[in-house]
């Protein structure tokens, strides 16, 4: 899958969703890596994963709170 880069006022708020979405459920994944016995090469890729995930968000102009885990825009600095 890949995600083209939009303007933001284009971005379809349901794909920014979906990858906040992934973001949370990855991320848990992480707490459980001894039960799954990943490998090095594995817990490389879902970093690299997360990652892009998030270049996606902030890309957008958007971010996760931290408090709730639901997304937001992020302030400008304009």
């Amino acid at each position: 899958m890949t995600l083209q880069h939009l303007p933001e006022e284009c971005i379809n708020r349901k794909v920014l969703q979906a990858v906040a979405k992934a973001i949370r459920i990855l991320e848990s994944v992480p707490e459980t890596t001894v039960e799954y016995d990943i490998s090095k090469d594995d817990a490389v890729f879902l970093c690299s994963a997360i990652s892009d995930l998030w270049t996606v968000l902030y890309s957008n102009g958007y971010t996760l709170d931290a408090e709730t885990k639901r997304l937001r825009r992020t302030a400008n600095d304009n």
